[in-house]
Formats: structure tokens, C-alpha cells, sequence
């Protein structure tokens, strides 16, 4: 009987520390307020990196903007197509109506954006906030977002190299973020866990957005593009609210398992 006990215990033991990880991992994920963080990644994602992009389309590219790529993406016809059309406007629509002052409003929600982001990799590791005295750092951050949306169309060959170049861009966020406070070696869980869960909101997009974005612009119109955008926008920050306390968890668990061998 003990020698069976013995064994039962062995064979559940993969088990139990899943499911004790697992639990773990969704009382971090409220520690930090996990949905509330999401929300406002989301709002200040909306308010900074839409815009960013719709400018970026008119621009710096000299292809469709950022309607048209919407409409191709999700492949949208009749009133959803039209209701795109004429929330964001053509390219030489946006690229006439921008401003200085625009810019700078631009830069200041792309920061506040950062700060959103640098929030919740404090909060997963439980450090002091840096708040405005890592401008410098968040600012190379969001250079590197806007050099990675640039070059990834030319090096993106398959989901590998995909997935590598977004892991690599997830491993500098928050060790710029945090002000590099945290050495890289122990960011790697987070860049992997939130390559994949952005993989996995790619997948999502692809078969979500399309009907999302034809039934909300057919209730509300242009209204419902936003709302379709912003919600899009929490999902995927949860996913990241998600990676960086898993990514926080394994990285505690490595140094422990590592202090325990050694002492």
C-alpha cells in the first residue's frame, strides 16, 4: 500500500504543480488588478498607437491607407467597408490635416501609452515606479515598435521568423520599460509567453475582427469601427497583462529552484 501511495503521489505530482502554477498564475494576474490594467492599456493604446498608425499609413508608406488596409485585411465590402472609409479617410485626407500640434499630442499619448505598459511590468515584479524619469527609455521603446512595424513586411517569411522577430521586440519592452532595472536573461519567460499569446490574438483576429467589424458598422455605424478597434485592443492587453505575470512567475521560479540546489 505505501509503495502504491508512493507512486500515485509521483504520477500526480506533473498534476498538482500545473494546476498549482495555474492557480498561482491567476491570483497574480488580479494582484494586479489584471482586467483594470488591460482597460487602460487598451484606452491608451486606442488613443495613441490607432493614430500613430493611420499617420504611419499616410505618410510614411506609399501604398493603401489605412482604411483600405483594414477593408483588404478583413475583407469587408458594402456599408462595413464604406463605414471604415469614412472613419479614417484617405491618405491624402490625414496627410493634409497634420499639424505640429498634432504631432505632439501624438507623442504625448504614445508616451502615456508607455507608461500604461511600464506600469504593469512594475507591478508584475513589484518595483518602485520610474513614472516620468524613463521618458528616455520609453521613447528608444516606441523607436523600436515603429522600426519592427517597418522592417517586418520585408524579413517575415513564415510564422517562425515571425514569431522570432516578436519575441525579440516583447524581450526589449520590458527591459527598456522598466529602465533596465531587470537583467534580459530574466525577461525571457514574458518575451516568450507574450510572443505566443500574440500569435494566438493573430489567429483570433483573423477570424473575429471581420464579422466583428460588419456587425458593429451596421448597428452603429462608424461609432461601431471604434468599438470593434478598442475591444480588439483589450483582448490583446489582457494577453499581455497575462504574459508578464506568468513571465514574472517563471522567472521567480527559476532563481528559486536554482537558490535551493545551490544552498
Amino acid at each position: 500500500m505505501t509503495a502504491l501511495r508512493t507512486f500515485r503521489e509521483r504520477a500526480l505530482w506533473p498534476v498538482d504543480a500545473f494546476v498549482d502554477f495555474f492557480r498561482e498564475w491567476i491570483r497574480r494576474f488580479f494582484d494586479v488588478q489584471g482586467f483594470d490594467r488591460a482597460m487602460a492599456i487598451g484606452a491608451y493604446g486606442y488613443s495613441a498607437l490607432i493614430p500613430a498608425v493611420i499617420v504611419y499609413s499616410a505618410v510614411v508608406t506609399d501604398e493603401s491607407s489605412f482604411a483600405d488596409t483594414l477593408i483588404k485585411k478583413f475583407e469587408l465590402t458594402g456599408s462595413a467597408a464604406d463605414s471604415v472609409r469614412a472613419a479614417f479617410g484617405s491618405s491624402s485626407t490625414v496627410e493634409s490635416s497634420i499639424t505640429w500640434f498634432g504631432v505632439l499630442l501624438l507623442i504625448v499619448a504614445a508616451l502615456s501609452f508607455a507608461r500604461a505598459m511600464q506600469r504593469l511590468y512594475e507591478n508584475a515584479f513589484g518595483l518602485p515606479p520610474l513614472s516620468m524619469r524613463n521618458t528616455k527609455w520609453a521613447l528608444l521603446w516606441l523607436l523600436i515598435l515603429f522600426v519592427a512595424a517597418s522592417i517586418r513586411p520585408l524579413i517575415d517569411r513564415g510564422p517562425v521568423t515571425g514569431l522570432l522577430l516578436s519575441a525579440a521586440v516583447w524581450l526589449a519592452t520590458p527591459y527598456l520599460l522598466l529602465g533596465r532595472r531587470i537583467h534580459s536573461s530574466r525577461l525571457i519567460g514574458i518575451a516568450l509567453l507574450s510572443a505566443l499569446g500574440m500569435s494566438g490574438v493573430g489567429i483570433w483576429t483573423v477570424i473575429y475582427m471581420p464579422h466583428a467589424i460588419s456587425d458593429a458598422s451596421a448597428q452603429y455605424g462608424v461609432f461601431g469601427i471604434g468599438f470593434a478597434l478598442l475591444s480588439w485592443l483589450f483582448v490583446s492587453a489582457c494577453v499581455l497583462v497575462a504574459a508578464a505575470t506568468g513571465g514574472a512567475m517563471i522567472t521567480e521560479r527559476v532563481e528559486h529552484h536554482r537558490a535551493s540546489k545551490e544552498g
